[in-house]
C-alpha cells in the first residue's frame, strides 16, 4: 500500500509540473504552419467522424487501436475520468518519443511544460478536451500521453491510416 501510495504521489506530482509554464512546440513564425508526421489540424466544417476517448488512471486510452484512411477528418473527444492530468498527442513513434525526452529535459532542468501544439491537448482531472485532426498520409502513428511515466506504464493506442482502412461508422459527419 505505502508503495502504490508513493508511486501515485510522485506521479500526480510530476504530472502536475507538466501543466504549468512555458511550451515545447517548435518555434514557428506567425505564418508558417507546423507540420506532422501523422498529418495536421483538420477543419470544423470537414469532420468525417467523431471518436470519444477516455483517458484513465489506470494509465490507459479506452480506444482499441484506431484505424482511418487518409483524407479523413476525425474530432477525438478526449474525458480524462481520472484524478492524474492526462494529454492525448497524435504523432509519430519517434515524434512522441522526443516529445517525452523533452518533457524531461525541461522538468530535469526545473522548469515545467504546457501544451500549445495542435496536435496535441492536456486534459485535467475530470474535464473534457477535443481535437480534430485531418490524416493526410498512410503509414501508423500513435496517440499517446507523454507524462512521464504514463506512457511507459501503457498509454498509448496505435493509429494506422490505410488507404485498406474500412472507415468505421461515424457518430457525427
Amino acid at each position: 500500500m505505502l508503495l502504490k501510495t508513493t508511486f501515485t504521489v510522485l506521479t500526480f506530482g510530476l504530472s502536475t509540473l507538466a501543466f504549468a509554464g512555458p511550451g515545447h512546440s517548435d518555434d514557428h513564425s506567425d505564418d508558417q504552419q507546423p507540420s506532422f508526421k501523422a498529418g495536421q489540424p483538420g477543419m470544423e466544417h470537414a469532420i468525417d467522424r467523431i471518436i470519444k476517448v477516455e483517458a484513465s488512471d489506470q494509465m490507459r486510452f479506452n480506444s482499441e487501436d484506431l484505424a482511418v484512411q487518409p483524407g479523413e477528418t476525425v474530432r477525438f473527444v478526449i474525458t480524462n475520468s481520472g484524478q492524474l492530468p492526462h494529454e492525448f498527442v497524435i504523432d509519430s513513434v519517434e515524434g512522441n518519443a522526443d516529445h517525452r525526452e523533452t518533457m524531461m529535459e525541461t522538468m530535469a532542468d526545473g522548469g515545467m511544460m504546457v501544451h500549445d501544439d495542435p496536435n496535441a491537448v492536456s486534459i485535467a482531472p475530470g474535464e473534457t478536451s477535443e481535437l480534430t485532426w485531418l490524416f493526410t498520409d498512410t503509414g501508423t502513428f500513435e496517440a499517446a500521453c507523454n507524462i512521464p511515466g504514463h506512457y511507459e506504464a501503457g498509454m498509448t493506442t496505435e493509429i494506422t491510416v490505410s488507404n485498406e482502412t474500412v472507415a468505421h461508422s461515424s457518430e457525427a459527419g
